[in-house]
């Protein structure tokens, strides 16, 4: 953690464009990679064309010996008409079948020497062809490989665009601690020319005092104590200016740790996680492809938390901008929002509720996480049922959306707004127990109060209060 402290956007950058580069490099190797392989499936074709020009060869010469074959046996049989009657040239003509027959002989033995590298050459093609599946399987996932080092490169634009904002927020920042601190000074310039003033009116008082010596030392001896007070007051202010310009270095230091040293060996191991699967399934047994799953199932479950601990450190430096918020419409929202992406089992009853003047966006944060805790800790009940309602007392405008879940223990309600600190066992529920601790930050920026009421197996409540103020 302290190293993460000690490191600078500066560095974070440099280490960003570190990695971008050496990316480019390995996508060169690739696409240098990718040319060889195009070269080496383009030599196979030209062979495999060779071989099949060398086969027809082979076929048309073996249809000649045939047609040959053929002429030779007709020849043959009118001798034979011809010379029945002459014994002398019978033997001419056996001698001649004779040498026929061993020329047929030696044209069989070179058939079936045709017929040999014919095989030969059909088992050759279909080595070939296999090995140009390989390539074209490889040449897959080289693709597969580019186009996710494209997509990391993406992402990594992407975390600059965010840091630049952020370096700009920070700017801005600074800026109000400024005109703060010139504030600061022109109130410290108004108290010395208030001091100035009650010195004046202690001379004053002095010279009309002086024949009252004990009301003079009392009067010195408490415009000595305001002093010392005033001076203490200046020291503890600007030692809390101090604390506060550090805490906030802090903050930003640890949410630029998370978003990109975390962030960046999480994405990898979810990476290949899925190269794997994708290009090995195969070699593993069930169990094997199990903990793959769970592998990616953990990486996915470590990205939702990180980005739900970045929203809630964020969420401290984010300028409230209120306006008119008709509570009514925007629980109605939220509703159909999940109504269309989840499958919702439980009864929603939204009674028609206070307009408040707030932070539109704020709120529609309140109501996502408060409507989605309340759907899923009762979604284990028979017959789920949600209600929502508001009233108005003592200046306070208070709202409550009610459940009849597995509720918990009134014992254990001072966990429910801490960061991580949750009330069930993650495998029956799942969440990172940052969303109640979210809301209750933005309840607290807005001078509001949020607290629960719940029971065991029977459901609970979570209850937020507003200032009241006027709606025009």
């Amino acid at each position: 953690m302290i190293k993460q402290l000690k490191n600078t956007p500066d560095n974070a950058l440099q280490e960003s464009i570190k990695e971008v580069a050496l990316q480019n490099v390995e996508r060169g190797k690739r696409e240098a990679e990718l040319v060889i392989a195009n070269k080496e499936l383009f030599f196979q074709n030209k062979e495999k064309q060779k071989r099949a020009a060398e086969l027809v060869i082979a076929n048309g010469e073996l249809a000649f010996q045939k047609r040959e074959k053929g002429k030779r046996a007709a020849e043959l049989i009118i001798a034979n008409r011809e010379l029945a009657f002459q014994n002398k040239e019978k033997e001419k003509r056996a001698d001649e079948l004779i040498i026929a027959n061993k020329e047929l002989a030696f044209q069989n033995r070179e058939k079936e020497k045709r017929a040999s590298e014919l095989i030969i050459a059909n088992k050759e093609l279909i080595f070939q062809n296999k090995e140009k599946e390989k390539r074209a399987a490889e040449l897959i996932i080289a693709n597969r490989e580019l186009a996710f080092q494209n997509k990391e490169k993406e992402k990594r634009a992407n975390e600059l665009v965010v840091a630049n904002k952020e370096l700009l927020f920070q700017n801005k920042e600074k800026e109000k601690r400024a005109a703060e601190l010139i504030i600061a000074n022109k109130e410290l310039a108004f108290q010395n020319r208030e001091k100035e003033k009650r010195a004046s009116e202690l001379v004053v008082a002095n010279k009309e005092l002086l024949f009252q010596n004990k009301e003079k030392e009392k009067r010195a001896a408490e415009l000595f104590i305001a002093n010392k007070e005033l001076a203490f007051q200046n020291e503890e202010k600007e030692k809390r200016a101090s604390e506060l310009i550090v805490a906030n270095k802090e903050l930003e230091s640890f949410s630029y740790s998370v978003s990109h040293d975390l962030r960046a060996p999480l994405r990898a191991v979810n990476g290949f996680a899925i190269l794997l699967e994708e290009g090995y399934s195969k070699l593993f047994d069930e169990e094997g492809r199990r903990l793959l799953h769970i592998v990616q199932e953990n990486a996915n479950k470590m990205g939702v938390l990180i980005d739900d601990l970045l929203a809630f450190s964020r969420l401290g430096k984010k300028e409230i901008k209120k306006s008119r918020v008709d509570m009514t419409e925007l629980a109605e929202n939220v509703l159909n929002e999940f109504k269309a992406s989840l499958q919702l089992k439980a009864e929603v009853n939204i009674h028609t509720l206070h307009a408040v003047t707030a932070d539109t966006t704020l709120m529609n944060q309140v109501w996502v996480n408060l409507l989605s805790n309340a759907i899923k800790y009762s979604s284990n009940a028979r017959k789920p049922v949600i209600a929502i309602s508001s009233e108005q007392q003592n200046g306070e405008l208070i709202y409550s959306i009610a459940d009849n879940g597995v509720g918990f223990s009134m014992r254990y309600a001072h966990k429910l707004f801490g960061v991580f600190q949750r009330l069930h066992d993650a495998e029956d529920f799942e969440g990172t127990g940052v969303g109640l601790a979210l809301v209750h930050r933005i309840i607290t920026r807005h001078g509001g109060k949020i607290w629960a009421k719940a029971k065991i197996g029977k459901g609970a409540t979570f209850y937020f209060s507003l200032p009241e103020k006027t709606i025009n």
